[in-house]
């Protein structure tokens, strides 16, 4: 009995489809650029099309708005960074884990400060592109929660600490620290590492109990 083989899909149709993805990339290449150099108020269909070389209408086929393309733009931003805290979510002891997650963060802002700018410091770009609801920076940040809340199941933390509160307490210190070096770096010479450290230090000593060392 011979063997029966699909046939490959036609030519001209995996044609439009690669032409369609590149089309796509270059939208979102030349929207995140309007964001960045323009900042979130600038970004209108009618620049975006202008910039990627396309007629407003040929837009509205590969996206149904501008907030449409500032949500791939922000989910793209956030699962690179989700991408970058992975391999330190991985640390089995939790202090080392909540020190190896913060330099990987910082890691990822110095690696990728455009990104970084993008998702968290251009106004009103992260609340239309994410609207608190982004799979990926949820999960970025309970990476940070499980830490606090394996801390809290070992017994390791003092009563009535609210494990989301010590979570977004860290971020907004790896923010702080992030954003600075990211605009103020001349001023800011210090290494991420000993940052951290000195901000662990504080942030812990009125959260571990006592005869407990960081």
């Amino acid at each position: 009995m011979s063997e029966v083989k699909s046939s490959p899909p036609p030519a001209g149709g995996s044609t439009r489809a690669r032409r369609k993805e590149d089309a796509r990339a270059r939208i979102l290449a030349e929207a995140r650029r309007i964001v960045l150099d323009q900042g979130f108020e600038a970004l209108t269909m009618r620049r975006i099309a202008e910039a990627a070389g396309y007629s407003a209408a040929a837009l509205y086929l590969h996206f149904e708005n501008r907030e449409a393309i500032a949500r791939e733009l922000g989910e793209a931003g956030m699962r690179a960074l989700l991408d970058a805290l992975a391999e330190a979510g991985k640390t089995v002891d939790p202090l080392q884990r909540l020190k190896a997650l913060g330099l990987a963060y910082a890691a990822f802002g110095r690696a990728e400060p455009e990104t970084y700018r993008l998702i968290f410091m251009e106004p009103g770009f992260a609340a239309t592109a994410l609207g608190g609801k982004d799979a990926a920076g949820a999960a970025a940040f309970a990476l940070i929660g499980g830490v606090f809340q394996d801390l809290a199941t070992a017994g390791r933390l003092r009563d009535g600490l609210d494990i989301e509160s010590l979570a977004l307490t860290f971020w907004i210190v790896l923010h702080g620290m992030v954003s600075l070096k990211l605009t103020c770096s001349a001023f800011l010479v210090a290494s991420e590492e000993d940052l951290l450290a000195t901000a662990l230090d504080n942030l812990l000593h009125g959260a571990l109990r006592p005869n407990r060392e960081p």
